[in-house]
């Protein structure tokens, strides 16, 4: 008789055991709704402004074009967000989350140019960003853009693949990391008067961290072009078809605001 009562228990316990795996998720995306709010109230402190245009203010997107962790990197939590003039994507800032005790402050912001003139970014929470080289130097690309939105969007996939981008994680450039495109396009241009299509991908060392950023763009007149923009400390050297087109200098220990490019972690 008294194994009855055992029995039981071991049955209520396995229901339970199978019922809470069905909470996870709930709770799960409750913390993560909750963790983007805070990444997004940071982000929208910035400012972006155009020093050709008169100090233009540049528009954030919305939402942030990609979301990630990097348990290598010890980031809990983290996005990618852009900002954009007349449809083109102009500059680019991680707000990266990190492992409580990793730095005194847990927050690091990386933002890049992604504009071919200068700009200028502030915050409140840290000192403000000149630009002193542009973001981006476009090169052209010898394909002839398909006539559809929907075959552009492929070509530019296709395009993607063609380029091979390495981290250089010394100054020397002999210890070296291929990166890996990752399987969707961050964002992807609207057809407007200034930019007839365009597109930027990410590609990654470390998880789905997107250190580094292609830009294809396809302007009213002419072909598409593409430019080469690093979010990272290490050096990065950018083939396509076998060709180097792109190099950017391994800056780990040499500071933290450069050219067109700073990280920093904010007074709070």
């Amino acid at each position: 008789m008294t194994a009855y009562p055992i029995i039981f228990a071991m049955l209520t316990l396995g229901q339970s055991a199978a019922e809470s795996p069905s909470e996870t998720p709930k709770a799960d995306a409750a913390a993560s709704e909750a963790s983007l709010k805070v990444l997004q109230e940071r982000v929208e402190t910035t400012t972006v402004t155009l020093k050709k245009e008169n100090g233009r203010e540049a528009k954030l997107v919305a939402k942030p074009v990609f979301r990630y962790s990097d348990e290598l990197r010890q980031i809990d939590d983290a996005g990618v967000w852009l900002w954009t003039d007349r449809g083109r994507p102009v500059a680019a800032m991680k707000v990266e989350k990190y492992q409580s005790g990793r730095f005194p402050i847990p927050w690091l912001y990386c933002f890049t140019s992604l504009s071919s003139e200068l700009v200028d970014a502030e915050w409140t929470t840290a000192k403000p960003f000149h630009a002193k080289q542009p973001g981006v130097k476009w090169q052209a690309l010898s394909d002839d853009p398909a006539t559809t939105r929907p075959a552009r969007l492929v070509q530019m996939r296709d395009i993607a693949r063609r380029f091979s981008i390495e981290l250089l994680q010394d100054a020397a450039g002999t210890d070296r990391t291929q990166m890996r495109l990752l399987s969707r396009p961050l964002f992807r241009c609207d057809e407007m008067p200034e930019v007839h299509d365009g597109a930027v991908f990410g590609f990654t060392g470390t998880g789905t961290n997107p250190d580094v950023l292609l830009l294809l763009d396809l302007p009213p007149t002419g072909g598409w072009r593409f430019g080469i923009a690093g979010m990272t400390a290490e050096g990065v050297r950018a083939k396509l078809s076998d060709k180097v087109v792109a190099e950017i200098p391994h800056t780990a220990g040499r500071g933290n605001v450069f050219d067109n490019w700073c990280n920093f972690h904010p007074n709070k």
